[in-house]
Formats: C-alpha cells, structure tokens, sequence
C-alpha cells in the first residue's frame, strides 16, 4: 500500500527550535525497548544522558530507520482507520446507526522525527495535538468542522448533553476532596455553530524528569523517587503555543512560578498541517516581550479564564 522506504518523506524539521530549553527536550528512550531501535544505539547510551549530545545529528535517529518508523507508523494507521470501518459498518447493519452517538479520539500526539523527537514526551503541538471527531446522527450526517478550541476533558459533558443526562458540574477552585466535577464544558453548542466563540486556550502538562535529559548544564534534579520534579504547563491559544517549565512539587500537585526552568513561545499564525511551525522558540527574543507577558498571565489564570464566555472564570493552573 504504501512506497518503498527511500520514497517515504523526511521530516521538514529534524533539529531541535532554536533555543529550546534544556529541560523541554526529550530522549525518547523508550523507542530503545524495541530490539531493532536499540542495536541502533546500543553503543550510544550516552545520547539519551549528555545534554551535550542528545540535541546533536550524530545522535539523531539515522535516516533509514527513520523512514522505516515512519511507514510503519503510515501503516498502522492505515489498519486502525480500516477497523474503525468496520465497528461503524456493524453498527449500522446492527440497526444502531441511527441513534448511536460515536466519538474518536486519541489520548497523545505522536512524533516521528520532527524535531529530532519521537513517540509523545515533549509539549511541541506534534506531541499533545490530538484527533477529536464526533458523529451525531442527524446532525453532524452532512459533515462540518470547526477552528474552536476544544480539549478532551469536554468528552464527558458532550456525550451527557447529547444524550439528555445531567450535566457534570465545573469543578470548583479547590478540589481535591471532590468525588466528581469536570474541567471541560460541552461542544454541542458548536454543532449548531461551528464559528460561535468559544474556548479561549486549550491546556497541556508534560512532567520531567521523565523522559528528559537528566544531567542539564543550567539546573539540577534532586535524586527522588518523582518522576515529577518539573512541570511544563503548555497552553494553545488560536496564534501562539506558550510553554513553562516550572519546578514542581509532587505531593502538592502545585508548580513554583518563581522557579522557572525554560519557556518556549511559538507563532501559529499561519499554520501549517505538517508539523512546521514550531522550528523558532521566540521566547527569548527581542520584541515578544508583550506577549510573553500577556501570555504567561493568561497560562497562570488557568483554565478556568479560558472557557466560554458563558463559563468563564479565574483560577490558576
């Protein structure tokens, strides 16, 4: 079905943004549990230890095997689309079809090469940008698309307001000693109308150590049993994707926003379908000073501020 691995394409970006924080980048080590990944590398442990090493060509995944992971992947996706078909197929034949709410999505993006990463540890958009597809018989039959923001956690009080069953409440400020509340709101609003105005942000978090580069060259990880030392809190808005890496405290669950690690800001203005818009980490340069700090504003009053205008209000993360 698909060409010969020397006509599979390259990422356009196989380098690392420009003045990406140490802490952001990932050494997808887990690719090493598979046999044929880990003869690749296993004289080059070090790759997935050094700071000063992990960013570079010579670590980088060798082309063959890069094209050869990509059509695999190409191909694995191509089986699930096809048995996606045929739940669907059945549902009809069954006689469900017709009043049966379908929705598909995915918990994780996925890298392949772009960036130099792999597999879902970072918070580049290729990392936490997900598929959200929703069927509603004799609503959505004819198709439609949206640009709203959503996020999976608006899953639950979708399928509960299509369905007619009551609503989940918002979560309140606190709540950590609440059996049951929701971050997200339905979407059924946006399927009378698609252009309505809508979520504000849409909100990511990624842990390191886990996953990272351990021995970093600007800050320093305690030896713990966490895996959670360091919090990156990524936030999507409609132009820009901004990202903070604050230390973390995992007993609290709380980030310091006094002790930040690295940001990372990229402009999704015009953006493309390929993954290439985030090859320039512009928040350490000149003229964005405005909007890092409108942005890291709206990052720290959380989800909350960022919901409909129906919904909205002020938190932190």
């Amino acid at each position: 079905m698909y060409p010969p691995e020397s006509e599979i394409s390259l990422p356009l970006n196989q380098h690392p943004p420009t003045q990406l924080p140490y802490v952001a980048y990932s050494t997808w080590v887990v690719l090493t549990r598979w046999a044929d990944v880990n003869d690749t590398y296993k004289n080059r442990q070090d790759c997935f230890k050094n700071y000063s090493l992990s960013y570079t060509d010579d670590c980088r995944m060798p082309e063959s095997k890069t094209r050869q992971l990509r059509r695999a992947y190409y191909a694995a996706m191509t089986y699930t689309d096809a048995q996606v078909g045929k739940v669907l197929g059945q549902l009809s034949s069954e006689g469900f079809g017709d009043d049966t709410i379908v929705v598909l999505w995915g918990d994780h993006g996925w890298q392949l090469g772009e960036h130099g990463e792999w597999a879902k540890f970072t918070n580049f958009e290729d990392g936490v940008r997900v598929p959200f597809l929703l069927h509603v018989p004799g609503v959505t039959d004819a198709g439609m698309k949206t640009d709203a923001l959503v996020e999976l956690i608006d899953i639950y009080p979708t399928l509960t307001d299509l369905a007619g069953l009551p609503q989940p409440e918002l979560c309140p400020s606190f709540s950590h000693n609440i059996s049951e509340c929701v971050e997200g709101v339905s979407v059924a609003p946006l399927l009378k109308d698609p252009t309505k105005q809508w979520k504000q942000a849409a909100f990511s978090q990624y842990p390191r150590p886990n996953s990272g580069i351990y021995y970093l060259p600007d800050h320093k990880y305690v030896r713990s049993n966490h895996s959670e030392q360091v919090m990156g809190y990524t936030m999507r808005t409609d132009k820009w994707r901004y990202t903070e890496w604050l230390h973390f405290n995992a007993d609290t669950a709380m980030g310091n926003w006094s002790d930040v690690w690295g940001k990372e800001l990229y402009d999704h203005t015009n953006a493309t379908v390929d993954f290439n818009d985030e090859n320039m980490n512009r928040a350490y340069d000149r003229g964005f000073e405005g909007v890092l700090a409108q942005l890291h504003d709206q990052l720290m009053e959380g989800w909350r501020a960022a919901l409909p205008p129906a919904y909205a209000q002020t938190d932190d993360v």
